[in-house]
């Protein structure tokens, strides 16, 4: 969530909320290069390779900004951090197209891919404000409407990985995608409304505080969830760090709801013109990241070949370490201007311990749950997608961090 520097003064310390955004993000990004790395399939051993290369890279980043003070080492940071995150973007995006044609084999699906790459998207625009040393804002509506179709995929998440077995635990998830499904369908009318009639609305506070609501429930849930799988008490193949991860997510929700509520943020109301300026940044970074490939995926003409095995496929690449070094980016100077630093430090160690022990209004779970409300699902298309011809195929052009061949 973007923070913006407040306060003048001649020194020039890196702004505590600034710091702990970096921070925050750099371990979701480390985070998802090790969901990637374990859950592609062994057979393609150069993007399992990649993976694990950009789990070492943001574990690095983040190390470096556990030790940040100055405002120097800050700049040097968000420089290396941009070109890393945009790297990443294009690595999920390589991994989006494979699964979205059904090329990867892997446990993860497509939404998984595209939630990611939106979570990377989100933060290298708040990176590219750090570099520019603009002040950051936010639209409350934008805000709502990114968070919560995030908690709503990962209730989707969740219910596509528990065991079937585990009916009960079931019937709560389902009843959270219903509740989170609302609200950001809800989130989005409101985005629409502002759009056309920028203006404050009681109604949309309201739907504040009952994102607000739905969502410490929520993280509750992530708590329990996380807490019965590293007891071995829940049926399910989600890892231990991937509950606790969505659990944190939740957390910075709430977070980014408070300072909101506390002014701590600059809230802006011109929802189109905040929208426009988002839209014009990602056409720039796309424009830089197809500047050589201009779609992402290029399939030749195939050869007159039937039955080949999708073994015998090429990957048009040069291994990771034989890669050109990125050149250093030209990186502006950021110019936060703060008073009183510690009193903000504290501020933000007081809002986050507010966050942490909010309670909710009803309890999500319990050790014993009875006879939980049935939540009827609509019945899956029966239609199957043609099957298609396996042969070989190449990705064409250049792109920052390029792959071996699969031997």
């Amino acid at each position: 969530m973007p923070r913006h520097p407040l306060g003048t003064g001649n020194v020039l310390p890196v702004p505590p909320f600034n710091l702990e955004e970096v921070r925050f993000w750099l371990h979701i990004m480390e985070e998802h290069a090790l969901f990637i790395k374990n859950g592609l399939p062994f057979d393609k051993p150069d993007l399992i390779e990649e993976a694990t290369a950009f789990e070492r890279e943001f574990k690095a980043l983040r190390v470096r900004a556990e030790k940040i003070s100055g405002e120097k080492k800050f700049t040097e940071l968000i420089a290396d951090s941009i070109n890393s995150v945009k790297e990443f973007i294009r690595y999920k995006q390589l991994l989006l197209g494979l699964s979205m044609t059904n090329q990867l084999g892997s446990a993860l699906p497509p939404l998984f891919f595209d939630h990611i790459i939106r979570e990377a998207e989100y933060f290298l625009a708040i990176l590219e404000k750090f570099r520019a040393g603009k002040k950051l804002a936010v639209v409350k509506a934008l805000e709502a409407d990114f968070w919560l179709r995030i908690m709503e995929e990962h209730t989707n998440f969740i219910d596509s990985r528990l065991d079937p077995s585990e009916r009960s635990l079931l019937a709560v998830v389902r009843d959270y995608e219903t509740e989170f499904d609302n609200l950001s369908q809800q989130s989005r009318d409101y985005v629409s409304f502002f759009e056309h009639k920028p203006m404050d609305l009681p109604a949309f506070d309201r739907f504040l505080q009952d994102s607000r609501a739905a969502t410490v429930r929520l993280r509750d849930f992530k708590q329990a969830a996380y807490d019965m799988i590293e007891k071995d008490r829940m049926l399910s193949t989600i890892p231990a760090m991937m509950a606790d991860h969505f659990r944190r997510e939740a957390d910075h929700f709430l977070l980014v709801l408070a300072m909101m509520e506390k002014g701590v943020v600059k809230v802006e109301k011109d929802v189109a013109a905040f929208k426009n300026n988002q839209i014009a940044a990602l056409s720039t970074m796309e424009e830089e990241l197809c500047d050589e490939l201009p779609d992402s995926f290029v399939f030749p003409e195939r050869e007159p070949q039937v039955d080949e095995p999708i073994d015998d496929m090429e990957l048009d690449y040069t291994p990771s370490s034989q890669r050109e070094e990125l050149p250093d980016s030209d990186v502006s100077p950021i110019s936060p201007k703060w008073e009183n630093v510690e009193d903000n430090e504290a501020e933000l160690v007081a809002i986050e311990d507010n966050v942490k022990t909010q309670e909710p209004d009803e309890v999500a779970i319990t050790a014993n749950v009875v006879e939980p409300e049935k939540v009827m699902l609509p019945p899956k298309p029966s239609a199957k997608p043609e099957k298609r011809k396996q042969g070989k195929y190449k990705w064409g052009g250049n792109w920052p961090r390029q792959l071996g061949k699969i031997k």
